[in-house]
Order: structure tokens, then sequence, then C-alpha cells
């Protein structure tokens, strides 16, 4: 029988949190103390945020310092959507997406899709402009951004 590689088998510290956790062979661990994802990409790009986690690095001990938890603001759950290409959240019983839609003609050229119906779908020609004119009906998604559930990847 073979050994899973993910299975959790090594005794180390979270390096946001502090606490002891289970890591596995490849160097990979969920904190259930603070959130974190633990890997072995922690300490290389310590002010990107790289998926699974929310937040960067650095940003994340402060968080945990500060005794908040790891969410999101409206700028980081952005630098997700560049990282990742989809994004969501929940606000008023609506799940809305965020996805980057490249040019077929030009990729690095992009623009933010941005919806929770198909009759309320929306484009933003990049960050800035879906941070000034983002709206959930008469609010603005930057007004209203402390009030949104579950910011994550899709």
């Amino acid at each position: 029988m073979k050994n899973n590689p993910y299975e959790k088998i090594i005794d180390k510290k979270c390096n946001i949190c502090g606490k002891m956790i289970k890591y596995d062979k490849l160097g990979h661990g969920d904190c259930d103390y603070c959130g974190w994802y633990n890997s072995n990409f922690d300490g290389e790009n310590e002010d990107n945020i790289i998926f699974p986690n929310v937040v960067s690095e650095n940003k994340a001990k402060k968080l945990v310092k500060e005794g908040k938890p790891l969410r999101p603001d409206l700028n980081d759950f952005l630098n997700m959507l560049y990282f990742y290409g989809e994004v969501e959240f929940w606000y008023k019983e609506k799940e809305c997406c965020v996805f980057l839609i490249y040019d077929d003609n030009d990729k690095n050229q992009t623009k933010i899709e941005f919806g929770w119906s198909p009759e309320n779908i929306y484009y933003f020609s990049d960050k800035d402009d879906f941070i000034q004119n983002a709206k959930i009906g008469n609010e603005y998604v930057r007004d209203i951004w402390d009030k949104v559930e579950n910011p994550s990847y899709t």
C-alpha cells in the first residue's frame, strides 16, 4: 500500500498564529485555530494573496495579532479575483459572483463581470472601476463590504 502524501503526519507551528498543527509530507497544513492554509510557499510571497488563503501572509499575521478573523477587505477580495479568476460573496441572500474575463485578442486585457442573476450582470473595465461603480441595487459594494458574507473563491 502506497503512503498518502497528503496524510497529516508532521507536527509543526502554524506560520501565522504559531499554534501546533499537523502538516503533510509536502509541507501543507490547515490551521484550525486561525484559519490559515500553511504551505511551503509561505515566506516567499508575504504580501501577495495566494489560493486558498483570502489575505496575504503579512496581513494574516497582523489580523491574528489584533484578534481579528482572516477576512478580506474589498481590495484583498479583488486581488483574490486577479489571482484566481473567480470569486464570490453573499449579500442579502444574493450569491454575487465576480469573474475576470480575458479579451480573446489580447490576453493581457481583462474586464470584470459581476452579477447575481441573468438579469443583473454588469461589466467593469478594471479593479478601480469596480470599486467606484459596482452596486447591488442602490448600494455601492464598497459601502456595504463590511456586511457581505463569505467572501471566497468559487
